[in-house]
């Protein structure tokens, strides 16, 4: 049995075949970061523009346990993906003898914090404790907030990006 493989994917095998493991692991660790920084900024996103203005019962439209699901999956894999990144990128500066600039490490911390907060957000937004009532209460700003936040990480890590 032949099987023909799409143009795409006979391009795609050269190459990474080619690659190192190391190589490879680092590409589906940031793909990981970036479909995972999708789904939770989109999932905010969509919320305050699409669902909210039809009123917080609306936002969820009782699938807030499925949201809730998302919104742990996306975070622990932001987590982990961004965790490696960070060992990768300071190890490669180490082995190549790089000193990174004070400025990355404070945009960095500063990303981290805006991260901790569009996920602590999040989770409290989906969240079933009276807690999680009291900051449905007030969506609008809890929602803005993250929003801003993630469009703050956003630019950040394109600066950060530039920088190593």
């Amino acid at each position: 049995m032949n099987v023909q493989l799409p143009d795409a994917l006979n391009l795609l095998c050269p190459i990474i075949a080619a690659m190192a493991p190391g190589d490879i692991i680092g590409i589906i660790s940031r793909v990981l970061h970036i479909l995972s920084a999708i789904i939770l900024v989109g999932g905010l996103f969509y919320i305050r523009s699409i669902l909210f203005p039809a009123g917080v019962d609306a936002c969820y439209a009782g699938r807030r346990q499925i949201w809730a699901k998302w919104v742990g999956m996306a975070t622990a894999f932001l987590l982990l993906s961004g965790i490696y990144n960070v060992i990768i990128i300071f190890g490669d500066a180490k082995a190549d003898g790089v000193k990174i600039p004070v400025t990355y490490h404070i945009l960095l911390t500063v990303k981290l914090l805006l991260a901790f907060l569009v996920m602590f957000i999040a989770a409290i937004l989906a969240g079933k404790t009276e807690a999680a009532d009291r900051f449905r209460g007030n969506m609008r700003k809890w929602l803005n907030i993250g929003w801003l936040a993630a469009m703050a990480i956003i630019v950040i890590a394109a600066v950060l990006r530039t920088m190593h």
